[in-house]
C-alpha cells in the first residue's frame, strides 16, 4: 500500500487520518480509481473540503495520483471531454453534441479529477462506474480547486529537478564566463525555460516582420482574477544582456514592440524586462506613468531576484504579481519586507 507515502502528510493529516485515507484508496477498484474528487474524499472521510482539496494536491506532489481534467457542459452537465493538460481546453465557443447548445466553457465547468497511478497497490475494492451527466460540484471545479489551494501555487509548482536546472541554467549565464552573444542566447532560455514551468503558459521566441521577440507567452487559459485577470491571454518579455545598469531608454523597446503588436487594440496590456542586473532607478516611476496613461503594464526582473527566486523555490507568479503591485502603486515599501508577499 501507499502508507509509507501518505505518512509525509503528517503536516497536514493525523495518523488515523492517514490510515483512512490509506483504506479509501485501497477499496477503488475499476473507474473508480480514475475519478477520485474533492467531493468524494470529503464525504467518504467526513472532512471539510478545503483539507480534501489540499490532500489531494499532496497527493499528487508525491507522485500518488496524477491530475486530469474533465469538461462538462454548463447546460446540460454531460461529460465533453477529458483532458490531460489546460492547454487543451477549447479557447471558443462551441456546439455541445450532446444537448446542441453554443457554449463556452469557463473554470466553474472544468473538472478536476485524479487518478491512482498505481492502484495496483491497494487491496481490491469496490468499484464505481463513472455518472455521464452530473453538474460539477463547486469544490471538484477548476475554480473551487483554484480558490481552495491557491492560484499562485496551482500554476506554479516547479520539481526539485526542474529548480535544480534553472540553477544549472543560471550559472551558465552569470558565473561561466561567455561573450555577449552566448548570454544573451542562454539568457532567453532560460526565460523561455522558467516562464514554460507555469502550467497555464506556452512560451517560446518568435519574430515579426519587424521584431525579434525574446519570449513570447501564450496564457493558454484565462482566468478573470489573480495575476491572470492582469496579464490577460498574452505577454511579451524582453532580455538584456549587459553587465552594467541598463540605459535611460530601458523600456522603449519594449514599449514599441507591444504597440506594434497591438496594445492599442487591447491585444496585449502587459510585458516584462528581464536583464542580468537591475533596472534604471527611475523604471518604477516611469512604468507607473505609463501605466496611468495607457493601462499598460512593465514591469522588471533582475538576475539577483531570479537567483532568490531559484535559491528560496520561489513562486515565479507570486514575484509578477508583486512587481505589478509596485508599478500600479508607484509603491516605494519593499513589499516582501512588509509581509505581503514571499517572493
Amino acid at each position: 500500500m501507499y502508507y509509507s507515502h501518505l505518512s509525509q502528510l503528517k503536516t497536514m493529516l493525523k495518523e488515523p487520518q492517514i490510515q483512512q485515507l490509506n483504506d479509501y484508496f485501497a477499496g477503488l477498484i475499476g473507474g473508480a480509481t480514475e475519478n477520485i474528487t474533492v467531493s468524494k474524499i470529503s464525504e467518504a472521510l467526513n472532512w471539510e473540503p478545503s483539507l480534501a482539496s489540499k490532500v489531494l494536491a499532496g497527493c499528487k506532489r508525491l507522485g500518488i495520483v496524477s491530475e486530469t481534467y474533465g469538461i462538462r457542459c454548463p447546460e446540460c452537465s454531460t461529460l465533453i471531454q477529458r483532458i490531460e493538460t489546460l492547454d487543451q481546453l477549447p479557447q471558443s465557443s462551441f456546439e455541445c453534441y450532446a444537448c446542441g447548445e453554443e457554449i463556452t466553457i469557463t473554470t466553474q465547468d472544468i473538472e478536476v479529477l485524479f487518478s491512482l497511478i498505481n492502484p495496483m497497490v491497494f487491496l481490491s475494492g469496490q468499484q464505481e462506474n463513472e455518472i455521464l451527466k452530473t453538474p460539477v460540484a463547486q469544490e471538484n471545479s477548476l475554480d473551487g480547486f483554484l480558490k481552495l489551494n491557491g492560484i499562485n501555487e496551482y500554476f506554479f509548482c516547479p520539481t526539485e529537478d526542474e529548480y535544480e536546472e534553472l540553477d544549472k541554467m543560471y550559472t551558465r549565464i552569470f558565473v561561466t564566463q561567455k561573450t555577449k552573444k552566448d548570454t544573451g542566447d542562454t539568457l532567453e532560455k532560460l526565460v523561455i525555460y522558467m516562464f514554460g514551468l507555469c502550467r497555464a503558459f506556452r512560451t517560446n521566441g518568435i519574430k515579426t516582420t519587424t521584431n525579434q521577440i525574446d519570449c513570447y507567452v501564450r496564457n493558454s487559459l484565462f482566468i478573470p482574477y489573480g495575476v491572470f485577470n492582469t496579464i490577460g491571454r498574452r505577454f511579451v518579455i524582453e532580455c538584456k544582456n549587459e553587465n552594467k545598469v541598463p540605459k535611460g531608454d530601458y523600456m522603449s523597446k519594449l514599449h514599441s514592440i507591444i504597440h506594434l503588436m497591438g496594445s492599442d487594440y487591447g491585444t496585449i496590456k502587459f510585458g516584462i524586462i528581464v536583464s542580468k542586473v537591475r533596472g534604471p532607478s527611475t523604471f518604477r516611476a516611469l512604468a507607473n506613468k505609463v501605466f496611468l496613461k495607457e493601462k499598460l503594464i512593465i514591469i522588471s526582473i533582475n538576475g539577483k531576484e531570479i537567483k532568490n527566486l531559484i535559491d528560496c523555490r520561489g513562486n515565479l507568479l507570486e514575484m509578477i504579481e508583486r512587481k505589478i503591485d509596485e508599478v500600479t502603486m508607484d509603491a516605494t515599501t519593499d513589499l516582501v519586507e512588509a509581509g505581503l508577499y514571499n517572493t
